[in-house]
Order: structure tokens, then C-alpha cells, then sequence
């Protein structure tokens, strides 16, 4: 990923929050030279300085044939951004860009393979978005169970690499920065206001 100095974060425990915020990634392979790209809900989890991501897809999905033991892989955590006109610039000779935030994990993927592996990443899935319902999940039919596992692909990313750009006006006047702030923190769409929030936790 492309980051200029003034945009890059380093900050592990920042990088880490802002995954597990929006948890909501993209894996990309890459095999014979063909990319292929799946939107999956990952787990984050963490021992030490070791950070795995956990995550499963239909075997349906015919990416998983990529995967191997071994295989590097790129998962990218991406959400909030928001367009940012010149209108709120000093200097007249100005262009549009976009603010954003992104989060770039490379790794070493794995399968998890066996259906005790996969009913315990399917459980801690459930549980990390929809706790309440664990308890019918585990009174659901065994064999019901079994079936719907072995139509899925899990696996864990052991994260070898972090690129993180939080691009958030850095490079703009302080004047224009709270320009941008207040004007972003002021929309009824969430999405720009969450920018302006982020700017502003920053500035």
C-alpha cells in the first residue's frame, strides 16, 4: 500500500482497534497470477505479539482452492471515508481528495480443518456478534450442525506484516483542518461524521 510519511500508522494497539471496529475485511489471494477477493466478518485475536486472523467461507467459494498451507495472504480492513472538497482550503489553487482509513494484515494461512476446529471458530464468531443467540445455536440438531461445517472453509492468518494509513488531512493548516472537522462532524451521514471524529481524535 502506498502511504506517504505524513499518513502512516505504526501504532500496533491503534491498528488492532481500528481491525476489530471494522472487522468486516477483505481476503485477497493470489494464484497463478489470477487475484481473487472474498468479503468475510474475521476474528482478531492476539498472544503475545502474535496477532492470528480467524475466519471461515463457504466451500462453495471457489477461492479457498488457493489456499495452502503456507500461503501468503492479504486481508484488508477498510471502511469509514469521505470525500473532502477544496471549498474548505485557504488557498484557492486546490484539487478534491478523499480521506480515509485503511488497514493492510499480510500473512501465512492455514486451514483449520477438523469439525471441532470449525464448531469452535463458528462459535466464537456467533459469540463476538450475536451472544444471545449461542444458546439456540448449541441446541440445534447435531447432525444439522455437522452438516453446515462441512460446507465451510476455515482457517487462521498468522499476521507477518502491518501497513496502516490513516489518511486524515495531515498535511492541511490547522485552519483547515478544523474547518474540515467541524463541516464532516456536522453531517447526518455517519460514515463522513465518523472521518471527522477520527480527524479530530488526531489533530
Amino acid at each position: 500500500m502506498y502511504i506517504p510519511k505524513h499518513n502512516r500508522e505504526e501504532d500496533h494497539d491503534k491498528l488492532l482497534a481500528f481491525m476489530r471496529a471494522y472487522s468486516f475485511a477483505t481476503l485477497v489471494t493470489a494464484h497463478a497470477a489470477f487475484p481473487r477477493a472474498t468479503h468475510l466478518p474475521f476474528l482478531i485475536e492476539t498472544d503475545g505479539e502474535t496477532i492470528r486472523l480467524i475466519a471461515h467461507m463457504a466451500k462453495a467459494n471457489e477461492q479457498w482452492r488457493d489456499f495452502a498451507d503456507g500461503e501468503r495472504v492479504l486481508v484488508v480492513f477498510q471502511e469509514p471515508h469521505a470525500y473532502i472538497s477544496p471549498r474548505h482550503y485557504e488557498q484557492p489553487l486546490s484539487v478534491p481528495t478523499w480521506n480515509y482509513v485503511a488497514v493492510h494484515a499480510y500473512g501465512d494461512l492455514s486451514l483449520r480443518e477438523s469439525i471441532e476446529d470449525k464448531l469452535h471458530i463458528v462459535r466464537r464468531l456467533i459469540g463476538s456478534t450475536d451472544h444471545d443467540y449461542l444458546h439456540q445455536f448449541d441446541a440445534l440438531p447435531p447432525e444439522f450442525v455437522a452438516a453446515k461445517l462441512k460446507g465451510i472453509v476455515a482457517f487462521a492468518i498468522v499476521v507477518s506484516e502491518l501497513q496502516g494509513r490513516f489518511k486524515l488531512s495531515q498535511d492541511r493548516t490547522p485552519t483547515e483542518r478544523e474547518t474540515i472537522i467541524a463541516s464532516l462532524r456536522s453531517e447526518a451521514d455517519s460514515t463522513r461524521a465518523t472521518i471527522g471524529e477520527m480527524m479530530r481524535d488526531r489533530h
